[in-house]
Parts: C-alpha cells; sequence; structure tokens
C-alpha cells in the first residue's frame, strides 16, 4: 500500500487523527520511548566475541528468539499485515507491521534507493518483524514482561513486539546494518550530517538523543545529509536513512522553521503530541504524555536537502554535542586526537527526560560511539575506524555544548539555539578555529575565548565543583573500556583528576 492508504486506513482503524495542517497525529500507549531495558541480541557462537555484551546488549538463546519470531508469525497468519519495502543504506529493507501508521512511518523514514557508492557490498537483506500489540508474556512463563526487541545480526532480522513506539523499528534496523558496515571498511554513525549545495564542506554532529542533531543539521545556509544516521563510505558522506524523525517538544516556527513546515503537513506523522482545547491545532509546549514527543516525515518535506544519490564529500569538522545538565562544560572546545578519541568512547551527555522510559529528568550518561545501543560491537571498532579516516581527511574536531550554563538545569538556563548555531557556523566555516583559545583547567582541551557574533558570557570556563565533579565520572566509565584502548589515549586524552 501507499503512504497516503496507509495513513486513510490507521485513521478508518481509528488509531490516528488528522491535525488541522493535515499531519497524522497517533499515541504510542504505554511506550513514549525507546524500551532500552528490553533490547537483546542473540547469542549465536559466532557473535561471542563481536558483541559488546552487557546491559545495552543483552544476550538471549537462538531458542527464545525463534520462539518470539514464531508467535508475531503466527499473528501475521490472523491478522492484516502492511509490508514495506525499501532500502536502508545499501540493503534492502523489509518491514512487516499489524498497524498500517507503522508502516507509513518505515516510508517515512528508509530509503526509496540504497546508496550508490555502497549497492552489491552484500546480499543480504534486512527485515523487520512488528506486532506492536501482541504480549510476549503470553508465549511462556520464560518471557517474564510483554515487550521485547529481538536483534539478530547474523539473519539480519529484528522482532518487535509490546510496543507502539516508532522509534523502535528505525533504530533495530539501523543496529543491524551497523554491526555489519565496519568488516565493509565503512563507518556507520549516529549522528548528522550537512554539507554546503555542491557537497563540500561538510561537517558531522555525533549526539544522543535531544542533544539538537536534527536541530542543528537543519540550516538554512546549509543543505541536509541526514539527520540521525550517517555512514562515511570511501567516497565520503552519505544518509543511511530517507527522512527525519524529529523531537517536537516546544518546537518553535521562527526558531526551527524546517521543522516545523515538515511537520505540519499531510505525510507527517506526530507521536504523543496533544491538541490545544477544542481544536486540532498542536500544542508543542504540552508534556501531559511525554517530554519525547516526536515527528517523522521523509526528507522530501523539507528545503535544502542534498542529492541523496551521490555523497558528499569527507567532512572537515566533526562535532560531538553533548547536553550537559550540570554546568560542567564549556559552550565549545577543540579536541587534539587523544581527546577526540576519549570523549567519542566516552559519548557524554545528559539522558533526556522521556527519550527512554522512566527517565523524569536530565542525569548524566556515557553511550560509546554517541549511540551505543545502536552499535553492538565493541566501541574500539569503531573509535579506532573514525580516528584513522579523522586523520586520514585532516578533520577538525570540536565538543559543543547545548545544555545548561550559569548553573545546572535546575538553577541555569539551557544555551540558546540562535547561539549554538552561530558557533556552529563559525566551527563550519574555519572561523572558530583561528580565535584565540585558553587550556581548560581540568579537562585540558582547548577553550576559545571569542567567537564572531557570540557575546563573551556565553563562552565563559564554568568554576565551581561542578567541573571537577564530572571529570571523576569521565574516569570511571573510561575504566570499562579501558582494556581495548590504548593506555596514551586515556593518560593524554582525558581529564585531570
Amino acid at each position: 500500500m501507499r503512504r497516503t492508504e496507509l495513513i486513510e486506513e490507521a485513521i478508518v482503524k481509528k488509531m490516528g487523527v488528522l491535525s488541522d495542517t493535515g499531519a497524522l497525529v497517533v499515541n504510542t500507549g504505554e511506550h513514549t520511548g525507546r524500551a532500552a531495558q528490553c533490547r537483546y541480541i542473540v547469542q549465536h557462537a559466532e557473535l561471542a566475541e563481536t558483541i559488546d555484551w552487557g546491559n545495552t546488549n543483552r544476550p538471549i538463546s537462538p531458542g527464545m528468539a525463534e520462539r518470539l519470531k514464531g508467535y508475531v508469525l503466527g499473528r501475521f497468519e490472523t491478522q492484516k499485515v502492511y509490508t514495506f519495502q525499501g532500502f536502508v543504506t545499501g540493503f534492502p529493507v523489509e518491514v512487516r507491521s499489524l498497524s498500517p501508521w507503522h508502516s507509513a512511518f518505515a516510508a517515512n523514514m528508509f530509503r526509496s534507493e540504497a546508496i550508490q557508492s555502497l549497492k552489491g557490498l552484500s546480499d543480504k537483506k534486512v527485515q523487520v518483524f512488528h506486532d506492536p500489540y501482541g504480549k510476549a508474556s503470553e508465549i511462556g512463563s520464560e518471557f517474564d514482561c510483554d515487550t521485547y526487541i529481538v536483534l539478530d545480526p547474523v539473519a539480519m532480522t529484528s522482532v518487535i513486539v509490546g510496543t507502539a513506539y516508532a522509534g523502535e523499528i528505525k533504530k533495530s534496523a539501523f543496529a543491524l546494518c551497523n554491526y555489519a558496515l565496519p568488516q565493509m571498511g565503512v563507518l556507520p554513525m549516529h549522528a548528522s550530517a550537512n554539507c554546503l549545495d555542491d557537497g563540500s564542506n561538510s561537517c558531522v554532529l555525533f549526539g544522543l538523543s535531544g542533544t539538537g542533531k536534527t536541530t542543528l543539521s537543519a540550516a538554512a545556509d546549509r543543505a541536509l545529509i541526514g539527520d540521525d544516521e550517517i555512514v562515511w563510505t570511501p567516497q565520503g558522506l552519505s544518509n543511511m536513512e530517507g527522512g527525519c524523525y524529529a523531537k517536537l517538544i516546544d518546537l518553535d516556527p521562527e526558531k526551527e522553521p524546517q521543522i516545523f513546515r515538515a511537520t505540519n503537513q499531510f505525510g507527517a506523522i506526530l507521536e504523543n503530541v496533544s491538541f490545544k482545547k477544542g481544536t486540532r491545532q498542536v500544542d508543542y509546549a504540552d508534556r501531559s504524555k511525554t517530554e519525547n514527543t516526536r515527528g517523522s516525515y521523509s526528507l522530501g518535506a523539507i528545503d535544502n536537502v542534498f542529492d541523496q544519490s551521490r555523497d558528499a564529500s569527507p567532512p572537515k569538522s566533526i562535532v560531538f554535542l553533548e547536553a550537559d545538565a550540570f554546568g560542567a562544560m564549556p559552550a565549545v572546545a577543540k579536541l587534539n586526537s587523544y581527546q577526540a578519541r576519549f570523549y567519542f568512547i566516552s559519548g557524554y551527555t545528559a539522558k533526556v527526560a522521556g527519550t527512554e522510559m522512566g527517565v523524569k529528568e536530565p542525569s548524566a550518561t556515557f553511550s560509546a560511539c554517541f549511540g551505543a545501543p545502536f552499535m553492538p560491537r565493541h566501541p574500539a571498532v569503531y573509535g579506532d575506524l573514525l580516528a584513522r579516516l579523522a586523520e586520514q581527511h585532516g578533520c577538525e574536531v570540536w565538543l559543543l555544548n547545548t545544555g545548561w550554563t550559569q548553573g545546572d538545569f535546575k538553577t541555569g538556563q539551557r544555551f540558546p539555539i540562535p547561539v549554538t548555531r552561530k558557533i556552529l557556523s563559525a566551527i563550519q566555516s574555519g572561523e572558530l578555529g583561528k580565535q584565540p583559545t585558553v587550556k581548560h583547567p581540568v579537562f585540558g582541551f582547548e577553550v576559545p575565548t571569542s567567537c564572531p557574533g557570540v557575546e563573551s558570557k556565553w563562552l565563559e570556563i564554568p568554576n565551581g565543583d561542578a567541573p571537577a565533579n564530572l571529570a571523576r565520572t569521565f574516569h570511571d566509565n573510561i575504566q570499562k573500556h579501558a582494556g581495548a584502548m590504548d593506555p596514551e589515549v586515556i593518560q593524554k586524552g582525558g581529564p585531570a583528576i
């Protein structure tokens, strides 16, 4: 079925309604974010040494995985199944779902054609079996909850049961690709990217959900490559997906005009937003359902998108976005090669309320490679490949703080988006690299003391106990990766404690 027909069917089935601008508005029920504690990887013998097993990548036996898949396929036999077929990177992808709007979501998010430079690298197909309304506990007592997301990197399949949060569909497909691609010499990145119209001067922005990947990559003076999942091929940068999945909380048409326009038209799917009383007008400030309100739309809904049929140039700048919640980090800092590897493996931010189930307020988190749930291999695999490519192409690497300043998330204020945009523009133009810097007394990186168009108050280095307290958490976190890292990276790249 076409996307239009899928949306119409969702309305007929009373799964959603249209807003006053034509977007489909749906509710995802209990799960309004990723069910991180319910995600598993099939424990095949050949994966024993290649998966970074732990709380992020929990093992599940092949037998249990087959029982879960059989349960879903059995339900497919008795209900109408909605199928989408497209591409994710160079892999064909097929999504089979019991929900029409989830199939429409897949049509928004995946590519209609494979990345040209990756065609023929593999004959495998990514398959997603999606049953948002099933209950895994019905299978047997060994399934101790209703929700399971099970990835099988050998078969390249994902089975999703018991959650209607649509982000699980795209993230599970990407995680399967992220396991396979490094073997092909391709670096998958949980990042956004943009470039000039001709594909030059590209920039990669790493970051977890809520740090600004989508907002900052959508710039009027640059072409968007992609907003969440990027691959660095031998030819340059390409978009893994065919759409955007933007956070909508407090969406402002003046500050984020492209996202606002894209989510206010037919074809867009808005998750867990509310209407203003007595209208079909979306209230973007309403948090009654979740902080993690989301909107999906195809790249065709926004202006100035880079030609998705070819690769942009390798990046000139790499930016690690962090939403520091404790007023410990400066607005921006330049990293040397040791620091770049240290902070990439650390993947620090504050986990934003609503992005995962159970998160009510920001808390410090470290997610290796700025996307541990989507990077099944050991972090050093991705970190070493990034370092090699960055050195080969002479990339500048920066930290950019989109979190709080002049205090923590209770007493301070969040960096205004226009300020962050000006700093990012100075990075991309090369102007920030020309400004004077001072060495941070705790973290050791270079902090610019001026930036064109930015008031000096935004560039001040935070004082007090917060920097040293955060530095200790960096040190504690990196120890779990130390066995696979070059000791000099920790010694020369990490903060002084």
